[in-house]
């Protein structure tokens, strides 16, 4: 509930917002509470440490950057699995590809990655520092721009065939995790997580099929299933 909150667009009034975050920001609090008592071998106490003998980090920044870790590494995970399988079902030739070479699961993370979008369209506004042209269209200072991230791994100019699903894809250079210094932090903890859960899922469950309808998610800043039955 918490993490849902914390990617809500617009299905939360203002004071469920500020309740859901103020419950989220103690829990968390006690968290680091408690690893301070115990420190651990953990990015946590690592971050701790940072506030308290390094003085880069203000208790709020502190649980702030523990929530944000918290839910940027739960929802777009949790999220990604359904989407992935949901995208594979679609695909049944490159399902059944992937299951007759379980060796190609690292490829074909990336090639999910890249043809299946996690934000729902474009996020948070980006605003023009200075007067540019872009594409024809003049983008005057101070004005927001609404940017679809995730068309870039469309791209036919970047990607043969853009728009098919190509597991055996190489030079992969998906913007999934984001670029530069803005490169997803636990990209390679995702990596691994979504290469084990979509391993185990279609090669241990060959029946794996849908058995129900879909929920989607609604008013929030990622896409993808609430509710997904299958069988197998």
């Amino acid at each position: 509930v918490w993490s849902d909150a914390a990617l809500s667009t617009s299905s939360l009034t203002a004071a469920e917002f500020d309740r859901n975050r103020e419950e989220l920001r103690a829990y968390m609090a006690e968290l680091i509470a408690a690893h301070r008592a115990d420190p651990q071998d953990d990015l946590m106490t690592a971050l701790i440490e940072a506030r308290d003998h390094g003085d880069r980090l203000s208790e709020l920044e502190l649980v702030d950057l523990c929530v944000g870790i918290l839910v940027a590494g739960h929802e777009t995970t949790a999220t990604q699995i359904p989407n992935f399988v949901l995208t594979l079902l679609d695909h049944p030739q490159a399902l059944a590809q992937l299951r007759a070479d379980p060796s190609l699961i690292t490829q074909a993370i990336e090639e999910l990655l890249r043809f299946v979008p996690l934000g729902s369209g474009a996020g948070q506004a980006r605003y023009a520092k200075e007067d540019v042209e872009v594409g024809g269209t003049l983008v005057r200072a101070g004005e927001p721009v609404l940017v679809a991230i995730g068309a870039a791994n469309r791209d036919a100019l970047r990607f043969t065939e853009a728009g098919a699903l190509d597991l055996t894809r190489g030079g992969n250079a998906h913007l999934g995790f984001g670029h530069g210094v803005h490169h997803c932090l636990g990209a390679p903890l995702a990596r691994l997580e979504l290469q084990e859960a979509i391993g185990a899922l279609v090669t241990r469950f060959p029946g794996l099929r849908l058995a129900g309808d879909i929920t989607w998610k609604t008013e929030m800043l990622v896409r993808g299933p609430r509710v997904m039955p299958v069988g197998w």
